[in-house]
């Protein structure tokens, strides 16, 4: 079979967009379940740890076998535990139980996201182009009709355990998808699981600029996991909106992050990485504040918006960059800012928990605005990468 760089574009976009639809699904979603289990923030944060840690260990410990064994195998195995901890939510009828499951969950889902976007470096340097920015823009649109769809079917009564397991179907099309396509060659090993390249990620902590995306993107997926988790929460339980007006809320994020995600290659193209970041800085910060000012619903939801057109753009940059600064190691580099980088997309909400237990939930959510002010000092310090 020969490789085919728009079918395996397609397979990339619904492996983006399947991933996208859970974490849609759950950040509308969480707050059934934190009420069903009767979660305060405290509890609740505590529990989102708990995931994170699994998540940035595993990453950390495994994330490079996607340069091992081969993307195929890596992807097919990760994707079948993200099932299984998708169905363990849907039956998560205790606290015990619901650690657990998290443990399951994050972890499988943070080596889902090292072996697509591993991939994705994969299929850029095949093709020659850039693809990332897109790539991410169907993660957004995943969550949008993620969130959407929740929404939608709460409102119309349907039990969200029920809506949990809908998220099966998409992610049961992918491992399918992933056992029949034609993966591009990778600079280490083949995708039939050769043996090859340079085992483990420590060395790559010693590269300073690779380090200096790896911290930019904790940044920016902080301020993101803080959005998806938080950002439903907020809007239906501390606003008090409807689910439907909730879950519309979360789904402007993701539709704005989806958006800028479309249109961020030629905004790259225009500006060049470091002021499209500087700019993504500045932005996060404006956005922020204005959804925090106000309990007004249209303001706060045209803030989310600023937010996620601001975000839109940093994590592509950073994991394009990274993948550029360790040429045949995309696995390995890509490893390494995700452990670091979905340290933040995966603490932030338990720092959000923690804070909003002592002061509140709008204060804690403040955290996202200074993120932004950090991307903006940092990207100072970026340099184009040459490939």
């Amino acid at each position: 079979m020969i490789f085919s760089t728009r079918a395996f574009l397609i397979v990339e976009l619904g492996a983006f967009a399947s991933l996208g639809i859970f974490w849609g699904n759950f950040a509308v979603l969480l707050a059934d379940l934190s009420r069903a289990l009767d979660l305060s923030p405290g509890p609740l944060g505590f529990a989102l740890f708990a995931g994170a840690a699994a998540s940035i260990l595993t990453m950390g410990a495994l994330g490079w076998t996607a340069d091992r064994i081969g993307r195929r195998p890596f992807l097919m195995i990760s994707a079948s535990v993200f099932c299984v901890g998708v169905a363990g939510l849907a039956f998560a009828d205790g606290y015990a139980l619901f650690l657990a499951v998290l443990v399951v969950l994050y972890a499988a889902s943070g080596l889902y996201d090292v072996g697509i976007n591993a991939s994705a470096v994969d299929l850029e340097r095949a093709a020659g182009r850039r693809f990332m920015t897109f790539l991410h823009a169907a993660f957004s649109g995943g969550g949008a009709v993620g969130a959407l769809s929740a929404g939608a079917l709460l409102q119309a009564g349907v039990d969200y355990h029920f809506v949990y397991l809908c998220v099966l179907l998409p992610l049961g099309a992918m491992i399918l998808a992933f056992a029949t396509a034609h993966f591009p060659s990778s600079d280490g090993p083949s995708e039939e699981g050769e043996h090859g390249g340079k085992p483990g990620t420590l060395g790559l902590y010693r590269n300073l600029p690779l380090m200096l995306l790896a911290v930019i993107a904790t940044l920016g997926l902080l301020a993101e996991g803080e959005m998806e988790h938080w950002s439903g929460v907020y809007l239906r339980q501390t606003l008090e909106l409807p689910a439907l007006l909730g879950g519309s809320g979360v789904a402007v994020f993701y539709g704005a992050m989806a958006a800028g995600r479309l249109a961020a290659a030629g905004t790259i193209a225009r500006l060049g990485d470091r002021r499209t970041l500087l700019g993504a800085g500045l932005l996060t910060t404006g956005g922020m504040a204005l959804a925090l000012v106000t309990t007004e619903p249209l303001l706060v939801v045209a803030g989310f918006l600023m937010v996620g057109l601001a975000l839109s753009g940093v994590v592509p940059i950073a994991f394009s960059l990274a993948g550029d600064l360790a040429p045949g190691r995309a696995g390995a580099a890509i490893s390494t800012v995700t452990t670091l980088g979905y340290g933040g997309f995966l603490l932030g909400p338990v720092i959000v928990g923690g804070l909003a237990e002592a002061f509140g939930l709008r204060l804690a959510l403040g955290t996202i605005a200074v993120a932004g002010l950090l991307i903006f000092t940092l990207s100072l310090r970026v340099k184009p990468v040459k490939t």
